[in-house]
């Protein structure tokens, strides 16, 4: 009998996301933020990328990241390290 492949976990935290929103606009500035999942890698055609991919972009932000598209967008941003620096920032805050 063959066995289904498992589907990959994909990490999700309201947590995680309360403190992505509770950020400031990474480009902007601007106070008010959502959680934007940024896809860092190979996600599966249609699927959401985890939530410790997620960045705070205000919504005029937030829109022209999806008009433009990731490769226009973060031209001149290293979006990997700003993950890397809020996911330590966060793990930093919880001990």
């Amino acid at each position: 009998m063959i066995k289904p492949i498992p589907r990959p976990y994909t990490y999700r935290s309201n947590k995680y996301l309360d403190f992505i929103r509770s950020k400031r606009c990474i480009i902007c500035g601007n106070p008010e933020t959502v959680a934007h999942h940024e896809s860092l890698g190979r996600n599966a055609m249609g699927s959401k990328p985890p939530d410790h991919h997620a960045v705070p972009l205000c919504t005029i932000c937030h829109n022209k990241r999806h008009n433009h598209g990731a490769r226009i967008f973060w031209t001149g941003y290293d979006v990997k390290m700003i993950v890397i620096d809020l996911i330590g920032e966060y793990l930093g805050r919880e001990r």
